[in-house]
């Protein structure tokens, strides 16, 4: 190897190219690339089939993007937070069958993306997730690339810079990746709240000058290899991360005293992560159409929080916790006689926090949680018409709080589906989930945290875990110039948490509670339009409501729609979008109100080097979020308005330098958010 080549294998990357399910990436998917005059968007049993078309891939600059251009009815995408939303909830993100990361979809070069496969109904490896996209790209043998890739914010501080780097040579593939970002958004609003004592408070703030920053850096670096049989993958880094929100500037006011309080508005809080991570993967195929996958994810964070409440004395919180996190995943796949398939999964979660608060109320936690998960997923088809898969299941969650005793929950878990699809453009599908979910490990924290002078924030260790029932019904059309949906969904949950609000003394104590019953139905109908090639349009209109009954009491019903195009023309293409004004219940109690919202976009791309423009919301400049609260003892009421919701416009250049033979483009690195059992 001579010294150019030893340079580029430096600064190399590469995206893990495992198989897919059927391990067609090579020769099958290839051949399905030059069929160009059928239908781009085909239905196949469990899953769709989307070609990209030529001007789909060319004006898009990562794989958010080529998805977005797919305009697939019932699939939303925001590129910039990296989610891609189905009507059964968010798609889990694989390239060529192996997980992948929101950086890694973010940097996929669309050229080198064959097609993309769309399950809405996950079966085998896939059994676990909601939904997934699956990314088949072009498997190459050598060369490589390096791109640098900008972003900056006008109208509010925001950027996002990146280095990306790949080198591929027969079998193994290296990738370096770094960057960071920033963003800092000024917010001001009002804030009233009701301490509903024996002799009620009343606590008015008003914020005029905020700090809202948040800082990120990431260094990554990966090497795989791909064999016919046989892929391994090791993964790691470090990632850091720094943010804080702070009022500087404001007035606070109770009143309910004998003499109301008056007090400037300062608030100081910082949150600090340091988080080093491994990535472990490796799939054997035998004979037989047999398969084996394990896989290890882990991370180390060290994670300190401090807030600071000035009135007339200081209430501090001061935590700094050591956080491990484990995540080990087995599964097996053995084909049966009559196009059956049987697959073995086994899945165990570790979390491990060690808290020490500081500040108003010292203490030490200590929290040990461990989940396993064992499950056995049966496929069975009726050709490519009729398809009905089984996955009955267990679940034995144990979690160790210090000080309390050993709490232990066992659980079955069931989900079954069935599709119909009597011809090539249309299919029929029925779900059903029973599941459970747990109480986080910051509400079971036994921590308590002085927030004001009245109200103090506590954690319940005695919550139990929660069942999950979720019916759902979806049909589907799709043709070559036009496609639609309609899908109703119907979700149910028992011992759902819920904040409680218990007088105690003088003081109100914010604590949790899981007798709690959650209901929760949506309907959704969408239509996409695509009467030229250069043309797409893209319809999306839904009701929701939703009731909560027990320790909380709440209902909210919104209807909305949202509605996107696009255009291309030659190296250029413009793009539009809106979304109607919504409404959401966070965390069984509190309505969020979200505003009016529009994009605008226009991009140039012409060989390695793409430009666009992006604006929001411009000439706007009082859209308003809304928060508001009630419960027995409480009342909340919050309105502000934030940069991020008002105009806003960004400029991004991507540039990527080829060398050798061209390859697939490399992972741009992005791990899940780091967990954490603080009490905030």
């Amino acid at each position: 190897m001579d010294k150019t080549k030893i340079f580029c294998a430096i600064l190399g990357v590469m995206p893990l190219t495992v198989a897919a399910q059927t391990d067609s990436v090579s020769q099958e998917v290839q051949l399905k690339e030059v069929i160009v005059a059928g239908d781009m968007v085909k239905r196949e049993v469990d899953y769709i089939n989307c070609i990209p078309t030529p001007k789909q891939r060319k004006h898009a600059h990562s794989g958010f993007e080529l998805v977005k251009n797919l305009m697939l009815a019932g699939v939303n995408v925001d590129a910039e937070n990296g989610v891609i939303t189905t009507p059964v909830g968010l798609a889990t993100l694989y390239i060529n069958g192996c997980k992948a990361s929101v950086r890694e979809i973010a940097t996929l070069r669309p050229k080198d993306i064959l097609r993309v496969e769309y399950y809405d109904m996950p079966t085998g490896k896939y059994a676990n997730d909601k939904a997934v996209m699956n990314y088949i790209v072009k498997n190459y043998t050598s060369g490589g690339y390096t791109q640098v890739e900008a972003m900056q914010g006008v109208g509010y501080l925001k950027g996002d810079y990146n280095l990306i780097s790949k080198y591929s040579l027969r079998h193994y593939n290296v990738n370096l990746w770094a960057g960071t970002s920033v963003q800092n958004p000024k917010v001001y609003g009002e804030t009233t709240t009701d301490y509903l004592l024996d002799n009620p408070i009343h606590k008015q703030e008003s914020a005029y000058d905020t700090d809202l920053k948040s800082i990120g850096r990431y260094i990554n670096a990966s090497l795989s290899r791909r064999t016919e049989r046989t892929t391994w993958m090791v993964r790691s880094g470090i990632e850091v991360s720094t943010s804080r929100d702070d009022v500087l500037n404001g007035s606070l006011v109770y009143t309910g005293y004998t003499v109301p309080l008056t007090f400037t508005n300062n608030v100081l809080e910082r949150d600090k992560t340091i988080k080093p991570s491994i990535s472990l993967y490796f799939n054997r195929n035998f004979k037989g159409g047999k398969s084996l996958e394990c896989s290890l994810d882990g991370y180390y964070a060290r994670n300190t929080y401090k807030r600071n409440t000035l009135e007339d004395r200081a209430f501090v919180s001061d935590v700094n916790e050591d956080y491990t996190y484990l995540n080990i995943n087995t599964s097996y796949m053995l084909p049966l006689p009559k196009e059956n398939k049987l697959t073995f999964s086994l899945i165990e979660f570790l979390k491990i926090s060690q808290d020490e608060y500081r500040g108003s109320s010292p203490s030490l936690q200590h929290l040990l949680s461990s989940e396993s998960l064992l499950f056995v997923d049966y496929t069975k088809r009726w050709g490519r018409k009729m398809m009905i898969v089984m996955r009955p299941g267990v679940s034995y969650l144990t979690y160790k709080l210090r000080g309390e005793q050993e709490v232990r929950h066992f659980a079955p878990r069931f989900q079954t589906m069935f599709s119909w699809s009597p011809d090539k453009h249309q299919a029929l599908q029925l779900f059903f989930a029973l599941g459970n979910t747990f109480p986080t490990l910051n509400t079971v924290n036994a921590a308590e945290q002085q927030i004001d002078r009245v109200l103090v924030r506590r954690g319940n260790p005695t919550m139990d875990n929660s069942t999950l029932l979720g019916p759902a019904l979806t049909y589907t059309l799709n043709f070559k110039k036009w496609s639609a949906l309609l899908s109703s969904r119907y979700e149910y949950m028992s011992n759902a948490i819920s904040n409680v609000y218990l007088k105690e003394n003088n003081r109100l104590i914010n604590t949790y509670s899981s007798d709690t019953r959650y209901h929760q139905c949506q309907l959704l109908l969408s239509a996409t339009w695509k009467p030229i090639s250069d043309f797409n349009v893209k319809w999306d209109g839904g009701y929701e409501c939703y009731r909560v009954t027990g320790s909380a009491d709440e209902y909210i019903g919104c209807s909305y729609a949202r509605v996107e195009a696009n255009y291309f023309l030659g190296d250029f293409s413009l793009s539009a979008s809106a979304r109607t004004a919504h409404k959401n219940l966070v965390g069984c109690q509190e309505h969020l109100h979200l505003p009016f919202l529009y994009d605008l976009s226009a991009e140039w791309s012409h060989g390695n080097l793409s430009v666009v423009v992006t604006s929001r919301n411009l000439f706007m400049q009082r859209n308003k979020r809304t928060r508001s609260f009630i419960a027995p003892n409480y009342q909340f009421l919050e309105r502000k308005v934030s940069e991020r919701d008002n105009s806003f416009a960004s400029l991004k250049v991507a540039y990527s330098l080829d060398y050798g033979r061209k390859v697939n483009r490399s992972p741009k690195y992005e791990s899940k958010t780091t967990e954490s059992s603080i009490l905030k």
